[in-house]
């Protein structure tokens, strides 16, 4: 099995990639007018946030701060001077608090829209992927890719990368409005700041570390927990609730240490840069003391009062951006993984396509034809590959313990009952896959109707072709939905009576709701004869050309596979039918029998017949009747 079919499921350090972020960039597009308005809001409130002190400066420099013995209509006029600017400030502040609550909106809107078609693309794409890839890959892993991945993305078009922005926009609003005051106290205000850069590099390098290890705790709490769930059966029986509980009981604990660890970081990065900010704001009060108490009388602008002001809060709002920097880039950065866990998983082919002009067939034959097919489900070696390719006698290949069809060649005319039977590893279930085109044969012809079956399109070829498995899968919906799969068109009446026919109508019938009862996850409600009679109701309700049973009635009590097998008949009744079964009395009425021994067709004939033969097919028969017996 190659690895390039596995996805990659390990948090791994990654450094900033742009192109990624281009193509993570993308799903904005079709929002893009969107994105410019809340750029321009974003831009906006950044300089409404820091009009505010220079506001205040001048407020304070122009009617709070006047020389002693000033007239009672001067006294007047700096009142009414200063209630303008205060209306002016809180009138700066409300429309900053709107601008802001305004691009929240849009931006969050944008970041649900890309998320949404994210997860529809992924859920669309999965639905595409052939069976081999969903083999290779566990449920789990895939389902991560469409939750939290997508929701760590989104999270960064939302979070990191508008609060990026939005702190850069920030930082360079506030030098401007610092530089154009007053360039020297500006310089004097950033004095602290390559020590901030240099603590936050140096945070930012801990903190990923221990994020990426945080994820990786995360993960494999999510996949023991997934899996002590699944088969706690298991643990019960075999008494290990003790170590199950003492194995999770340790990845908690690095879970917690971990976490623990960050918190550390944290604890000593934010008091850092907040004493270096408490430093700047220090540095500005020494600066424009020193001038004022120097000056004396002759108050400058550099040394007044306003401009000590304005700088203390310019200085606040500079340092607040950049605290959050280094931790929004690591944000980022844990983002860029997701996506290019979910791109990996996007720009993985279908390995099963549908040719150009693929037939639609409305209605099909319903003959199957199997022409000296090979099969593996891992690729063969290149050596066995081209020795098959050329040998006809196919000496090689029918060595290679890769193949699971060899040579494999029958045909089953329409309304024809043929069963399959054979030991456990046979091939019986591969030539399901097949007929189903679930996969295709590296070597060999399948044909439907008369057609190769890769000349039809996937999706209307499984339409006409009905398939009751063992384990029967049923969703977690009403019995009426679980019959009709979600197909509008189809009547109440047609799925009662499908239901009727199946056998399965009596004890629907005795169900609190009756038709719309709710059967529970995988039909855990059910038992296992009920589940299989609403899989033969089901089938019967889409009305297939071609039906595959695949051991249908193990598993069952005496009365209950009664019940099937009145089913059945009235399922394979004017229909193309394939019968595998371990159970050889089930197939007694069958008109052939391919009796399947490693990978080839040994025996064909009826059940008298092959009895008559006594080979493979008598020796099957024989021990299991001697089983029954025993």
């Amino acid at each position: 099995m190659s690895n390039s079919y596995h996805l990659r499921d390990e948090v791994q350090t990654r450094s900033f990639d742009g192109a990624l972020l281009r193509r993570l960039l993308r799903y904005l597009a079709p929002h893009r007018n969107w994105v410019i308005v809340s750029t321009l809001l974003l831009l906006a409130a950044a300089c409404m946030s820091n009009l505010a002190p220079l506001l205040m400066m001048h407020a304070v420099d122009t009617y709070m701060n006047a020389a002693d013995g000033r007239d009672a209509a001067a006294m007047a006029a700096d009142f009414d001077g200063l209630m303008r600017m205060t209306g002016a400030l809180a009138g700066v502040i409300v429309l900053e608090a709107i601008v802001r609550f305004v691009q929240l909106l849009i931006v969050t809107w944008i970041g649900q829209r890309t998320m949404f078609e994210m997860r529809m693309g992924l859920f669309d794409h999965l639905q595409g992927l052939s069976l081999s890839f969903l083999d290779r890959n566990p449920v789990g892993r895939l389902m991560s890719r469409v939750t939290s991945d997508v929701d760590k993305i989104q999270e960064s078009i939302v979070t990191a990368i508008v609060q990026v922005f939005s702190g850069l926009f920030t930082i360079a609003v506030v030098l401007v409005f610092m530089f154009w005051t007053n360039w020297q106290l500006a310089l004097v205000a950033l004095v602290p700041l390559p020590l901030i850069f240099g603590a936050s590099w140096v945070f930012r390098q801990y903190a990923q570390k221990s994020f990426l290890e945080i994820r990786r705790k995360v993960a494999d709490i999510g996949a023991y927990m997934q899996e002590s769930i699944g088969g706690m059966h298991v643990i019960q029986i075999f008494g290990q609730e003790g170590s199950s509980y003492e194995r999770h009981d340790y990845l908690n604990a690095e879970h917690r240490d971990e976490w623990l660890r960050q918190v550390r970081n944290f604890a000593v990065y934010f008091p850092a840069v907040e004493f270096l900010s408490a430093l700047s704001t220090a540095l500005i009060i020494l600066y424009c003391g020193n001038q004022i108490l120097n000056l004396g009388e002759e108050i400058s602008r550099v040394a007044s009062v306003g401009t000590l002001v304005g700088y203390v809060y310019w200085a606040e709002r500079l340092f607040i951006p950049i605290r959050s920097l280094a931790d929004r880039y690591n944000l980022l950065l844990e983002a860029m993984a997701s996506s290019e866990r979910v791109f990996e998983l996007l720009d993985t082919k279908p390995e099963i396509t549908d040719r150009d002009g693929a037939i639609v067939p409305d209605q099909i034959e319903g003959s199957v034809a199997f022409e000296n097919v090979w099969f593996a489900y891992n690729k063969p070696g290149e050596n066995a590959a081209r020795i098959l390719s050329e040998r006809e006698d196919h000496a090689f290949g029918a060595q290679d313990e890769q193949w699971v069809l060899r040579d494999v060649s029958f045909t089953v005319s329409p309304g024809e009952r043929v069963a399959i039977v054979g030991h456990t590893g046979a091939g019986k279930s591969t030539i399901i896959n097949l007929i189903s085109r679930f996969y295709e044969p590296q070597r060999g012809i399948i044909r439907i109707g008369g057609h190769d079956v890769r000349d039809y399109a996937q999706e209307p070829l499984r339409r006409h072709i009905g398939i009751v498995l063992q384990n029967v899968f049923l969703f977690n919906s009403s019995i009426e939905d679980n019959i009709r799969l979600a197909d509008p068109d189809m009547a109440d009446d047609w799925v009662r009576e499908c239901a009727r026919r199946a056998n399965a109508d009596k004890f629907i019938q005795r169900l609190p709701g009756g038709y719309n009862y709710v059967v529970g996850e995988r039909g855990a409600n059910l038992s296992t004869g009920q589940r299989q009679l609403l899989a033969f109701a089901r089938t019967l309700a889409h009305d297939p050309e071609i039906l595959i049973l695949d051991e249908a009635t193990s598993s069952i009590d005496t009365e209950t596979e009664a019940l099937i097998q009145g089913a059945m008949e009235t399922l394979m009744a004017g229909r193309t039918s394939i019968v595998i079964a371990h159970r050889l009395s089930t197939i007694r009425n069958a008109d052939r029998i391919l009796v399947m021994h490693h990978g080839e067709i040994r025996e064909v004939g009826t059940h008298d017949e092959l009895l008559a033969k006594g080979g493979l097919y008598s020796t099957l028969y024989e021990l299991q009747f001697a089983g029954l017996q025993a």
